[in-house]
């Protein structure tokens, strides 16, 4: 029953899901349903032997204590749970025990010719059953996935959700970030540059603590993947913070977007250039004084300053 169970929560509930549909029966919640008729099966199996056992104790009592009345002996019942650990003991009585005594003695101890108990004997043949079949079902006849297959099927469906969350923007990295024009996008980018990047850059971009992020003029380059490595991992010794932990990678790539997108935008009072001016031939580097290198031009406000 159990392997019946094994092999069918395998083979019917192990379907991978689509990249636009959320799987409720996947195969982590088929194993758990599986598992849980198991043991409610063994509970329900192990209820009805109790059962069975009570009906032949009272019938093998009765059976006992007529052999007893008509042989003229007093009939002493053991109690059910008496008997039940004598029958899986296989214990004998103290006052039986000259019946399996061997026929040697050291220093006054005695040896008993004692039997293995049930129990112990049955978890043992049990054990070599379940090898014979575990055996037989994972290497020769192929009945359930090795674990090489398992990491590889579960390597498979964890791509297929991660996919699904990106999107179709697919995986997104320094090395694979592309300026993203659509305007839901750019608006997800521009909430997360409020709520975390505003207080240094101003609602407009135009600088603040931080650079101008809307000339030219940049401090550790302007091309989008820049943005986003910088965004990514901070630059160290400043107020720029690396948002890593704190956004996902799908995040980064929003506001990176956003940043580039004010380029040109001319907010009023914007703060001087700063850095390095890209997208010429012959780039100009603006002086800077020390106090004004505070980051560079997508410098974010540390979380204390939120």
């Amino acid at each position: 029953m159990t392997l019946a169970g094994i092999f069918f929560g395998n083979s019917l509930f192990a379907q991978n899901s689509t990249a636009s549909n959320v799987a409720v029966f996947n195969s982590e919640t088929a194993s758990y349903l599986v598992l849980g008729f198991i043991v409610l099966t063994v509970i329900i199996v192990l209820v009805v032997l109790f059962k069975v056992y009570q009906i032949l104790y009272t019938v093998m009592s009765k059976e006992e204590e007529k052999k007893a009345a008509e042989a003229g002996k007093k009939y002493q019942p053991l109690g059910l749970w008496t008997s039940l650990f004598a029958s899986w003991t296989n214990a004998v009585p103290l006052e039986e025990e000259k019946s399996i005594e061997l026929d040697h003695e050291y220093d006054g101890i005695r040896e008993l010719d004692n039997h293995l108990p049930p129990w112990w004997l049955a978890l043992f043949y049990g054990s070599i059953v379940f090898g014979i079949i575990y055996i037989f079902g994972y290497h020769v006849a192929g009945w359930w996935p090795l674990q090489e297959e398992e990491y590889a099927t579960e390597e498979a469906r964890a791509a297929e959700v991660m996919q699904a969350n990106l999107g179709t923007e697919g995986i997104i990295d320094e090395t694979t970030i592309t300026y993203n024009d659509d305007p839901a996008f750019l608006a997800e980018g521009k909430k997360v540059f409020d709520q975390i990047c505003m207080a240094c850059h101003r609602a407009d971009g135009g600088g603040s603590v931080g650079p101008n992020l809307t000339d030219n003029y940049w401090l550790h380059g302007g091309d989008i993947k820049d943005i986003f490595i910088t965004i990514k991992n901070g630059v160290p010794g400043t107020s720029m913070t690396s948002w890593e932990k704190a956004l996902s990678a799908k995040q980064i790539g929003q506001v990176s977007s956003f940043v580039y997108s004010l380029m040109g935008s001319n907010p009023p009072d914007p703060k001087a250039p700063e850095g390095v001016l890209v997208g010429e031939t012959n780039q100009e580097t603006v002086n800077e004084k020390p106090e004004q290198q505070s980051g560079d031009s997508t410098e974010i406000a540390p979380e204390g300053q939120n």
